[in-house]
Protein backbone atom coordinates (compact mmCIF):
# COMPACT_ATOMS: atom_id res chain seq x y z
CA UNK A 1 0.00 0.00 0.00
CA UNK A 2 1.01 3.65 -0.77
CA UNK A 3 2.14 5.88 2.13
CA UNK A 4 -0.18 8.81 1.46
CA UNK A 5 -4.00 7.24 1.87
CA UNK A 6 -5.26 4.12 2.70
CA UNK A 7 -7.53 2.76 -0.44
CA UNK A 8 -10.58 0.96 -0.70
CA UNK A 9 -10.40 -2.33 -2.86
CA UNK A 10 -13.76 -2.02 -4.74
CA UNK A 11 -15.42 -4.84 -7.10
CA UNK A 12 -17.84 -3.16 -9.69
CA UNK A 13 -19.65 -5.10 -12.44
CA UNK A 14 -17.13 -7.71 -11.93
CA UNK A 15 -13.87 -5.53 -12.51
CA UNK A 16 -11.59 -5.18 -8.87
CA UNK A 17 -9.12 -1.79 -8.11
CA UNK A 18 -8.43 0.13 -5.44
CA UNK A 19 -9.13 3.69 -5.04
CA UNK A 20 -8.48 5.93 -2.82
CA UNK A 21 -11.80 8.14 -2.37
CA UNK A 22 -15.45 7.78 -0.25
CA UNK A 23 -17.28 7.97 -2.93
CA UNK A 24 -15.62 4.81 -5.05
CA UNK A 25 -18.12 4.91 -8.10
CA UNK A 26 -18.43 8.50 -8.61
CA UNK A 27 -16.44 9.36 -11.48
CA UNK A 28 -15.61 13.45 -12.21
CA UNK A 29 -12.01 13.96 -13.90
CA UNK A 30 -12.60 17.69 -14.31
CA UNK A 31 -14.29 18.41 -11.30
CA UNK A 32 -11.20 16.14 -9.21
CA UNK A 33 -8.44 18.51 -11.18
CA UNK A 34 -10.63 21.59 -10.84
CA UNK A 35 -10.75 20.68 -6.57
CA UNK A 36 -6.59 19.75 -6.77
CA UNK A 37 -6.01 22.96 -7.82
CA UNK A 38 -8.28 25.37 -6.47
CA UNK A 39 -7.88 23.80 -2.72
CA UNK A 40 -3.76 24.12 -3.88
CA UNK A 41 -3.56 20.43 -2.88
CA UNK A 42 0.29 19.12 -2.54
CA UNK A 43 1.31 18.28 -6.23
CA UNK A 44 -1.23 21.17 -7.37
CA UNK A 45 1.42 22.57 -9.67
CA UNK A 46 2.39 19.26 -11.14
CA UNK A 47 -1.10 18.69 -12.04
CA UNK A 48 -1.34 22.25 -13.61
CA UNK A 49 1.64 21.78 -15.28
CA UNK A 50 0.50 18.92 -17.37
CA UNK A 51 -2.93 19.94 -18.00
CA UNK A 52 -1.56 22.51 -19.69
CA UNK A 53 0.46 20.40 -21.86
CA UNK A 54 -2.47 17.84 -22.17
CA UNK A 55 -4.58 21.25 -23.25
CA UNK A 56 -1.86 22.58 -25.97
CA UNK A 57 -1.65 19.29 -27.07
CA UNK A 58 -5.71 19.72 -28.02
CA UNK A 59 -5.83 22.99 -28.76
CA UNK A 60 -2.86 21.91 -31.48
CA UNK A 61 -4.17 18.58 -33.00
CA UNK A 62 -7.91 18.61 -32.15
CA UNK A 63 -9.10 16.33 -29.69
CA UNK A 64 -9.86 13.15 -32.23
CA UNK A 65 -6.40 13.30 -33.73
CA UNK A 66 -4.61 13.00 -30.19
CA UNK A 67 -4.52 9.47 -28.82
CA UNK A 68 -3.26 7.67 -25.58
CA UNK A 69 -0.47 4.89 -25.37
CA UNK A 70 -1.52 2.60 -21.75
CA UNK A 71 -1.07 -0.59 -20.34
CA UNK A 72 -2.57 -0.29 -17.00
CA UNK A 73 0.14 1.09 -15.09
CA UNK A 74 -0.05 3.59 -12.34
CA UNK A 75 2.11 6.64 -14.32
CA UNK A 76 -0.39 6.13 -17.52
CA UNK A 77 -3.40 5.87 -15.38
CA UNK A 78 -2.77 9.54 -13.69
CA UNK A 79 -1.98 10.68 -17.30
CA UNK A 80 -5.63 8.92 -18.53
CA UNK A 81 -7.91 11.00 -15.94
CA UNK A 82 -5.68 14.21 -16.82
CA UNK A 83 -6.37 13.25 -20.47
CA UNK A 84 -10.43 12.63 -19.93
CA UNK A 85 -10.63 15.73 -17.63
CA UNK A 86 -8.52 18.43 -20.81
CA UNK A 87 -11.30 16.13 -23.17
CA UNK A 88 -13.90 17.74 -21.15
CA UNK A 89 -12.77 20.79 -20.70
CA UNK A 90 -12.13 21.09 -24.20
CA UNK A 91 -15.74 19.91 -24.75
CA UNK A 92 -16.93 22.63 -22.48
CA UNK A 93 -15.29 25.38 -24.40
CA UNK A 94 -16.27 23.45 -28.18
CA UNK A 95 -19.31 21.67 -27.52
CA UNK A 96 -19.98 18.76 -29.97
CA UNK A 97 -22.71 16.97 -28.09
CA UNK A 98 -20.92 14.15 -28.47
CA UNK A 99 -19.25 11.47 -25.90
CA UNK A 100 -16.19 11.76 -25.64
CA UNK A 101 -13.81 8.71 -27.06
CA UNK A 102 -10.22 8.50 -26.68
CA UNK A 103 -8.53 6.25 -29.61
CA UNK A 104 -5.89 4.20 -27.30
CA UNK A 105 -3.05 1.87 -28.47
CA UNK A 106 -2.41 -0.77 -25.61
CA UNK A 107 0.61 -3.39 -26.01
CA UNK A 108 0.52 -6.06 -23.53
CA UNK A 109 2.67 -9.32 -22.89
CA UNK A 110 1.36 -12.31 -23.80
CA UNK A 111 1.06 -13.72 -20.35
CA UNK A 112 0.01 -10.23 -18.68
CA UNK A 113 -1.67 -10.65 -14.83
CA UNK A 114 -5.18 -10.98 -15.29
CA UNK A 115 -5.72 -8.52 -12.84
CA UNK A 116 -3.99 -5.69 -15.50
CA UNK A 117 -6.05 -7.07 -18.09
CA UNK A 118 -9.14 -7.15 -16.15
CA UNK A 119 -8.05 -3.16 -15.10
CA UNK A 120 -7.61 -2.54 -18.32
CA UNK A 121 -10.93 -3.36 -19.13
CA UNK A 122 -12.45 -1.55 -16.51
CA UNK A 123 -10.49 1.66 -17.43
CA UNK A 124 -12.44 0.68 -21.24
CA UNK A 125 -15.76 0.98 -19.74
CA UNK A 126 -15.05 4.11 -17.34
CA UNK A 127 -13.18 6.46 -19.51
CA UNK A 128 -14.85 5.25 -22.85
CA UNK A 129 -11.52 4.12 -24.96
CA UNK A 130 -11.34 2.94 -28.05
CA UNK A 131 -8.56 0.33 -27.60
CA UNK A 132 -6.31 -1.50 -29.95
CA UNK A 133 -4.63 -4.52 -28.34
CA UNK A 134 -1.24 -5.04 -29.73
CA UNK A 135 1.19 -7.89 -28.59
CA UNK A 136 4.72 -7.59 -29.45
CA UNK A 137 6.95 -4.54 -30.07
CA UNK A 138 6.16 -0.91 -29.44
CA UNK A 139 7.48 0.11 -33.13
CA UNK A 140 5.02 -2.35 -34.59
CA UNK A 141 1.98 -2.02 -32.84
CA UNK A 142 2.28 1.57 -33.00
CA UNK A 143 2.56 1.23 -37.02
CA UNK A 144 -0.70 -1.00 -37.24
CA UNK A 145 -2.25 1.74 -34.83
CA UNK A 146 -1.38 4.32 -37.38
CA UNK A 147 -2.55 2.35 -39.82
CA UNK A 148 -6.25 1.95 -38.71
CA UNK A 149 -6.18 5.38 -37.57
CA UNK A 150 -4.37 7.20 -39.43
CA UNK A 151 -5.88 11.31 -38.64
CA UNK A 152 -3.77 10.14 -35.44
CA UNK A 153 -1.07 13.18 -35.28
CA UNK A 154 -0.05 13.13 -31.68
CA UNK A 155 -0.06 10.47 -28.67
CA UNK A 156 0.46 11.33 -25.21
CA UNK A 157 2.68 8.80 -23.16
CA UNK A 158 3.41 8.41 -19.38
CA UNK A 159 7.11 8.29 -19.37
CA UNK A 160 8.96 10.13 -16.42
CA UNK A 161 12.00 11.73 -16.77
CA UNK A 162 13.86 8.48 -14.54
CA UNK A 163 12.37 6.40 -17.04
CA UNK A 164 15.13 4.21 -19.84
CA UNK A 165 15.65 6.83 -22.70
CA UNK A 166 13.40 10.04 -20.74
CA UNK A 167 16.40 12.24 -19.18
CA UNK A 168 16.58 14.23 -22.15
CA UNK A 169 12.75 14.12 -23.64
CA UNK A 170 10.62 17.07 -24.17
CA UNK A 171 7.21 17.30 -23.50
CA UNK A 172 6.51 17.83 -27.10
CA UNK A 173 8.43 15.27 -29.51
CA UNK A 174 8.52 13.86 -32.13
CA UNK A 175 9.50 10.21 -32.89
CA UNK A 176 12.86 8.84 -34.02
CA UNK A 177 13.78 9.03 -37.56
CA UNK A 178 13.35 4.98 -37.58
CA UNK A 179 10.13 4.72 -35.71
CA UNK A 180 6.11 5.71 -37.60
CA UNK A 181 6.25 9.54 -37.63
CA UNK A 182 3.88 10.73 -34.87
CA UNK A 183 4.20 13.49 -31.85
CA UNK A 184 4.97 12.30 -28.49
CA UNK A 185 3.55 14.69 -25.98
CA UNK A 186 4.63 13.55 -22.36
CA UNK A 187 2.82 15.64 -20.11
CA UNK A 188 3.93 13.73 -16.85
CA UNK A 189 7.61 14.04 -17.82
CA UNK A 190 8.26 15.96 -14.33
CA UNK A 191 6.41 14.18 -12.22
CA UNK A 192 8.94 11.76 -9.76
CA UNK A 193 7.15 8.11 -7.49
CA UNK A 194 5.79 10.33 -5.14
CA UNK A 195 3.98 12.76 -7.31
CA UNK A 196 2.27 9.85 -8.99
CA UNK A 197 0.55 8.15 -5.58
CA UNK A 198 -0.42 11.77 -4.69
CA UNK A 199 -1.81 11.75 -7.69
CA UNK A 200 -3.96 8.96 -7.66
CA UNK A 201 -4.76 9.86 -4.17
CA UNK A 202 -5.54 13.98 -4.66
CA UNK A 203 -7.60 13.09 -7.88
CA UNK A 204 -9.26 9.95 -6.25
CA UNK A 205 -7.98 7.73 -9.41
CA UNK A 206 -9.02 3.68 -9.27
CA UNK A 207 -5.91 2.03 -10.20
CA UNK A 208 -5.08 -1.56 -10.61
CA UNK A 209 -5.29 -3.99 -6.89
CA UNK A 210 -1.51 -5.40 -7.79
CA UNK A 211 0.14 -2.24 -6.47
CA UNK A 212 -2.15 -2.92 -3.11
CA UNK A 213 0.13 -6.32 -2.66
CA UNK A 214 3.43 -4.64 -2.90
CA UNK A 215 4.02 -5.14 -6.27
CA UNK A 216 5.42 -2.56 -8.91
CA UNK A 217 6.84 -3.06 -12.64
CA UNK A 218 9.98 -1.05 -12.92
CA UNK A 219 9.47 -0.52 -16.82
CA UNK A 220 5.53 0.27 -16.75
CA UNK A 221 3.85 -2.87 -17.59
CA UNK A 222 2.99 -5.69 -14.56
CA UNK A 223 3.79 -9.23 -16.15
CA UNK A 224 3.86 -12.53 -14.47
CA UNK A 225 6.33 -14.52 -17.13
CA UNK A 226 9.09 -11.77 -16.02
CA UNK A 227 8.10 -11.56 -12.47
CA UNK A 228 11.73 -12.21 -10.69
CA UNK A 229 13.37 -9.34 -12.57
CA UNK A 230 10.35 -7.04 -13.64
CA UNK A 231 8.64 -7.07 -10.22
CA UNK A 232 10.06 -5.43 -6.83
CA UNK A 233 8.69 -5.21 -2.89
CA UNK A 234 7.66 -1.78 -2.37
CA UNK A 235 9.92 -0.92 0.71
CA UNK A 236 9.12 2.79 1.21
Amino acid sequence: MNEYAQAKRVCVNGHRYAVVSDHPESFTPLEDVERVLAGNLEGAQKVDESFKIIKEALKRYGPDNVALSFNGGKDCTVLLHLLYAARQAYERENPSGKRIKITTLYVAYTNSFPEVDDFVEFCVDRYNLELVKMYGPMRAGLQVFLDRYPETKAMLVGTRRTDPFGEHLQPFQMTDPDWPTLMRVHPILDWDYADIWKGLANLRIPYCILYDLGLVDTNGLIDHTTITNRLVFLVT
